[in-house]
């Protein structure tokens, strides 16, 4: 669809046909737009176009400025030729014929300007006005240069036949200018007596055009005889010698050209659709490559000697072109720009294909595997192929392929290829990406890259130079090769076994293990400055996958950094050196003993040095190492070949087996770590938590275990502990220690809680010990306990006052209250989701009512049933009574209870159950009535004691025991005194 947008020369093809096959089995949708043909030289590494400063020439609008492009270099000038086939001209009454600019080259980069080639006009003038049509010709389609001369075509030229048939025929016309453009001719070879499209009526001669090494004229004309095509050639001197100005129908002395096959199978074969140049038969004749959906190659006689047919020979996945890569003999790229092929969905995609043939002989072409394929979709990768030269001066030619609808926005990209003996390399070393805005955003692309040429040095630099057409940008870019600089580097890091022991007095530091360091640079190549300046950086010990809290274990002697820079000057062809010295920590400094400390060198050219003569600065060769390594090791105890082999054991204990739904599940973990082989250099204990598990901290209750370094990390959504156990863990070493846990996150949906433990080390050979599982069952278990009370815990009955009445209204009329209060209590750590708990009271004795219920009252999720009617009198309830009871006897009330289920998926070991009994005493009071004392027994009762107490009153004093002496005898006395004195 692209091509009817473009307006290529080829939509004219295919709109009328020989067997009147309908427009559409010839959609000039599917044509590949103007692909041209070409022979290449010896391939090479091309990745040193300078994209940041190209050249960049512009025509006028929606000229299709771009869509042709090729050096033009004499010796009084440097330029190139731009074709702008949809530009208007100052031909009068002529809507968009085309032109062909002129831009000539500097560092100042001047203007373009339109040649005249035609300076007919409109029509000669000796022909009547309708002659010949030139509006819309695409004058400057293809444009080529030879030496001094210049062809400019325009496929669709038209002009109206000596019959006068009402419609013209679209032969196609070129001019050719020669000796700087100081003469212009006309060459028109298929604008014959042959008429129509049985002849060469819709010929487009120039439709492809391409000039021999000695200068002779390659035309293709796809549309000849029913779009078989044809192929014209012929020589300048004669195309100049035959030019009469007024005469329609030249010929040309020495013009040969390919006939008409009879075989209606040939037709639409569209021979010339593009052609290109080369020696392929051994000759040294030159012979030309044309193509379509095959590749033909003929002799200078236009004979065919070999043809190629592609994959997918239909018209929308164009097999077509291209030529040349290595030493001696030419080679053959053809480029198929809508190749397709099959996604990892099936479902076909199109992507574009280059196929290179290497020429073993003398037509003994070779396709070289795997073949190029692009990678954008609909991106034409293949439309465009050109020879880039000899880029970095090594034998081989580059090649640049285009992509031109391809990158970001659609604007086109280029590849370049390097060539090496074996053909091409598969990855492209350069992609250049077009950076200009479609002219026309809404009708069509940038197509950056439609155009190619390359293989001159246009700079005089000594490298080869390539132009990239944009023409729906209308642009065109000139990119600039720079020079190559082809560096080698060495480092040096001695000795390269360290030994920490062995220490040198520093001023700077002191007494320090020192190494010494030395690196040197060496360039060179062609067409470059007499010396370079290159920013050299060094680091020490820089590892690839840094680990967490690691530093550098040697620094630079000079300045205590672990990197060095240095501005190096070598002379182009010298090599140049430098020495310093780097140190190594103390070893409390690092725990990394067992990694070789790597010593790395990065290099490059300095980009702030002065640029060339010619406004450009070297580069590195792509396939330089700028970055070059060495190592050094530590000398470890590990004998001479300072190799440690550990013997890593590990066993573990802990106190408990069980954890419990519900609970924070305290753990200790009692580990044994031993090695019995060489060091373990870096050895920790690794344990994987399990996610129901956290970690509380190191075991500290017993003297006997060794209190470790211990970090809690998480890596991958995998939590580990990680506790040092020595760098390195010497032979011989047997350790015990704890560590703390908690379980609190259990899941009924696992039956056990497992911890992996393991002893891991940085040694190279059997680095850890087996991985030891600790697990830890999940139980579900309950302590259910039941609990009761008797308000009052004593009952006395009757009650004062109480007598036996039938009609019991409210509670006292029943008896004395009696509550018995049960509290069931769960202390886990389990929980209980369905208890069941039942009562069972003595409701009647001997045949008459005992207990009268009247209220039962609970508190929580409980729901109570009861066989016996609660309060069946409707009394006033406050608490139960006692009826009818006998003089003595033991309220008992049985409670048990059964633990029914608990919420989990696992089934406790054991399912809680049991019972209490309530007890609560009656006893017995005797009736107030029947046995009470009369008031004058206790009066008399009184008096008789009052005149017993008076009778022995009377019997002391008689008897003198109220007359006692009140200073006592003679001797008392004397036995007073010295009492009486001490207590004075």
């Amino acid at each position: 669809s692209h091509t009817a947008k473009f307006g290529s020369p080829f939509q004219s093809l295919g709109q009328r046909h020989r067997s009147k096959t309908s427009a559409s089995s010839h959609n000039p949708s599917c044509s590949p737009m103007g692909l041209s043909l070409l022979i290449l030289l010896p391939l090479s590494v091309a990745f040193n176009l300078d994209v940041e400063n190209p050249a960049v020439y512009t025509g006028p609008n929606g000229s299709y400025f771009g869509y042709s492009v090729d050096f033009y270099m004499t010796d009084s000038s440097v330029s190139i030729i731009v074709g702008a086939p949809k530009a208007n001209t100052s031909q009068p009454n002529i809507r968009e014929g085309g032109s062909v600019f002129y831009c000539p080259w500097s560092l100042s980069q001047s203007q373009c300007s339109s040649i005249e080639f035609d300076i007919q006009g409109k029509s000669r003038p000796v022909r009547p006005v309708d002659v010949e049509f030139k509006s819309h010709q695409w004058f400057g389609a293809t444009v080529r240069v030879h030496e001094d001369s210049v062809l400019a075509c325009a496929p669709l030229y038209s002009w109206r036949t000596m019959e006068d048939k009402p419609h013209a025929d679209t032969t196609g016309s070129c001019f050719l200018s020669v000796k700087n453009f100081t003469k212009f001719v006309e060459y028109a070879p298929c604008r014959t007596e042959f008429r129509g499209r049985k002849g060469q009526g819709y010929c487009q001669g120039g439709f492809s055009a391409d000039f021999t090494r000695e200068g002779k004229v390659v035309l293709g004309g796809p549309g000849s005889y029913f779009w078989q095509g044809q192929v014209i050639t012929a020589v300048k001197q004669e195309i100049v010698k035959a030019y009469y100005p007024g005469f329609f129908l030249t010929s040309v002395e020495g013009q040969i050209q390919t006939k008409q096959k009879k075989e209606i199978t040939f037709d639409d074969t569209y021979m010339g659709y593009s052609v290109a140049v080369g020696e392929f038969s051994g000759d040294d004749d030159e012979g030309d490559v044309l193509s379509f959906d095959q590749v033909s190659i003929l002799n200078g006689s236009l004979d065919m000697l070999k043809t190629f047919t592609g994959e997918q020979v239909t018209m929308c996945s164009v097999f077509k072109f291209m030529v040349r890569i290595t030493s001696r003999m030419m080679d053959l790229l053809v480029g198929a720009p809508m190749f397709m092929l099959r996604d990892s969905d099936g479902r076909l995609e199109e992507l574009g294909r280059v196929y290179v043939y290497m020429q073993n002989g003398p037509l003994d072409l070779t396709p070289q595997l795997p073949h190029l394929t692009g990678t954008q979709t609909f991106g034409r990768f293949g439309s465009s192929i050109t020879p880039l030269g000899d880029l970095n001066q090594d034998g081989y030619n580059d090649v640049a392929i285009s992509c031109p609808f391809g990158g970001e926005n659609k604007q086109g990209l280029v590849l370049i290829y390097n060539g090496h003996a074996g053909g091409l390399r598969e990855k492209p070393s350069q992609v250049i990406a077009g950076q200009w805005a479609s002219a026309t955003p809404s009708a069509l692309p940038a197509s950056f890259g439609y155009a190619l040429r390359g293989g001159k040095d246009l700079d005089n630099n000594g490298y080869p130079d390539l132009i990239v057409g944009a023409f729906g940008a209308d642009t065109a870019v000139l990119y600039r090769s720079r020079p190559i600089v082809n560096t080698s580097a060495t480092l040096t890091v001695y000795p390269t076994m360290i030994n920490p022991e062995e220490k040198v007095c520093t001023i700077s530091r002191g007494n320090e293990t020192l190494v010494n360091l030395s690196f040197c640079l060496s360039a060179n190549g062609k067409h470059l400055p007499n010396h370079l300046e290159f920013n050299v950086e060094v680091q020490l010990d820089r590892l690839k996958q840094p680990q967490k809290g690691a530093v550098r274990r040697a620094l630079f002697l000079d300045t205590q950094l672990p990197a060095l820079q240095r501005t190096l000057t070598v002379p182009n062809g010298a090599r140049v050196c430098s020495d310093t010295k780097i140190f190594l920590r103390d070893e409390k400094d690092f725990r990394d003993k067992l990694s070789p400390i790597f010593v790395a060198l990065n290099f490059s050219l300095n980009p702030q040095a002065a640029a060339d003569r010619y406004d450009l600065r070297p580069i590195l060769n792509y396939q330089t190492a700028e970055l070059i390594e060495q190592k050094a090791q530590i000398l470890l105890d590990c004998g001479e070949d300072n190799i440690c082999v550990p013997d890593l054991k590990l066993s573990v204990h802990g106190d408990r087996k069980e954890v419990y739904m519900g609970d924070d599940n305290s753990l200790t973990l009692t580990f044994n770590a031993k090695n019995d082989g060489g060091g373990a250099y870096e050895a920790e204990l690794y344990v994987v938590l399990p996610p129901e598990a956290d970690y509380s901290g190191i075991a500290r209750n017993n003297e006997s275990l060794t209190q470790l370094t211990c970090s809690y990390e998480m890596e991958n959504q995998t939590r580990y502990l990680s506790c040092d156990l020595g760098n390195p863990m010497k032979s011989g070493t047997s350790l015990w220690a704890g560590l703390r846990f908690t379980v609190p996150r259990l899941k009924d949906t696992h039956r056990f809680v497992q911890f992996d433990l393991q002893i891991r080390s940085k040694n190279e050979n059997n680095s850890q010990s087996e991985v030891v599982p600790y697990k830890l069952e999940v139980v579900v278990q309950s302590d259910v306990i039941l609990q009761g009370v008797s308000r009052p815990d004593k009952v006395f009955f009757p009650p004062p006052n109480w007598k036996l009445t039938k009609n019991v209204m409210v509670e006292q009329d029943v008896g004395p209250s009696v509550q018995h209060t049960y509290e069931l209590v769960n202390n886990g750590p389990s929980r209980i989701s369905h208890t069941l708990l039942q009562l069972k009271c003595p409701m009647k004795l001997q045949s008459n009512r005992f207990i009268y219920p009247l209220e039962v009252t609970t508190e929580g999720p409980v729901n109570c049933t009861t066989h016996n009617i609660v309060n069946p009198l409707n009394l006033k309830v406050r608490c139960c009574g006692l009826t009818n009871p006998y003089k003595s006897f033991i309220l008992k009330c049985l409670a048990s209870y059964k633990v029914e289920k608990m919420p989990y998926a696992i089934l406790p070991k054991v399912t809680p159950s049991g019972a209490k009994k309530m007890v609560t005493p009656v006893v017995w009071n005797k009736p107030d009535s029947t046995y009470a004392v009369p008031l004058w027994i206790i009066i008399l009762a009184i008096l008789a004691g009052l005149l017993l107490l008076a009778l022995l009153i009377y019997v002391l004093y008689k008897l003198g025991f109220f007359k006692r002496t009140p200073y006592g005898t003679a001797m008392e006395k004397a036995q007073l005194k010295p009492q009486a004195a001490s207590e004075a």
